[in-house]
């Protein structure tokens, strides 16, 4: 069986990770540490994001602005 794709291409180690959402690795790890923190897998000593999940991850927590509340008319 010749399958030339890697298990872990989906993978980034934490410190490239950080570096490619432009933000400090200890910014990172405080996402991890969060309740509802960032995913995650260790492997040894390496920690490991998976992509995919992380973009999720990102993607849920966008907010949206509150819609502008009507002003009441005047007319008294």
């Amino acid at each position: 069986m010749s399958d030339t794709t890697n298990l872990l291409d989906d993978f980034l180690d934490l410190e490239p990770f950080a570096k490619q959402v432009d933000r400090d690795p200890r910014t990172v790890r405080r996402w991890m540490d969060k309740p509802d923190g960032l995913p995650y897998t260790r492997i040894g000593n390496r920690i490991l994001v998976h992509v995919p999940t992380a973009r999720e991850w990102i993607f849920g927590r966008m907010r949206h602005p509150a819609p502008r509340r009507q002003r009441a008319n005047s007319t008294a």
